[in-house]
Order: structure tokens, then C-alpha cells, then sequence
């Protein structure tokens, strides 16, 4: 499990990756996390929720935001974040790589100057 600590709706709280956060988002937004839409308020609440009740319910705990906290209360760019964090998560859970890499290596392709010379 990968976790995070972020404030949220005026709230510390905890987000979680792992099996249980694919399964509750399954649950919550009765779709798979393959088909997640991020253009649906629904499906980015079911995430950041899924992800808040997994870390909760692995320590035994009570969650201590609800999902209308997070639908009225929360601003705008704390819902970003959060649903980025839970997305990074995510990454680190997986061991996806951020970015493709970059070559270092000199083109070969480019003309050596001294060699036209």
C-alpha cells in the first residue's frame, strides 16, 4: 500500500493505493479504473473516496471525510491534488515510470562540424 497525507475540505486525511482502491472505485462508480473518465465529477470523487476508505478500513478506522464533504466543501484545486496524489499513488504502486526517458546519447544523425571542415 502506498499512502499520502493531504488536507482536504478543511480535513487531514490519509490516501491509499492499492487492490482495495481499485476495488472500492469499482464499487463506487460502477466501472472499472481502466474506464475512468476524467471529465466526470462522479468517477474523480469515487477515486479520491475509494482511495480515502482504503486507508481507513486497512487500519480499522472510520473515515473522517464523507463523499458530500468532498462534493461541497472542498475547493476546486484541493480536488485536483488530491486526484493527482491518488494518481501518483497509483504510479509508485504499479513502479510505472513517470516520463519516457530522455537519450542522452548525441544524435547521431547531426553533422559533426569538424569533419565537414
Amino acid at each position: 500500500m502506498k499512502t499520502k497525507e493531504i488536507t482536504i475540505a478543511g480535513k487531514q486525511v490519509n490516501l491509499s493505493y492499492c487492490y482495495a482502491t481499485e476495488i472500492g472505485f469499482t464499487d463506487i462508480a460502477e466501472t472499472s479504473l481502466d474506464k475512468i473518465d476524467t471529465s466526470n465529477p462522479k468517477h474523480i470523487i469515487a477515486l479520491i473516496m475509494a482511495s480515502i476508505l482504503a486507508y481507513y478500513q486497512s487500519k480499522g478506522e472510520e473515515s473522517p471525510i464523507k463523499d458530500n464533504e468532498l462534493m461541497f466543501n472542498a475547493e476546486p484545486e484541493e480536488i485536483t491534488t488530491a486526484f493527482v496524489s491518488v494518481l501518483e499513488l497509483r504510479m509508485d504502486w504499479y513502479k510505472l515510470p513517470v516520463g519516457e526517458p530522455q537519450n542522452e546519447a548525441p544524435d547521431e544523425e547531426k553533422e559533426d562540424p569538424e569533419k565537414n571542415a
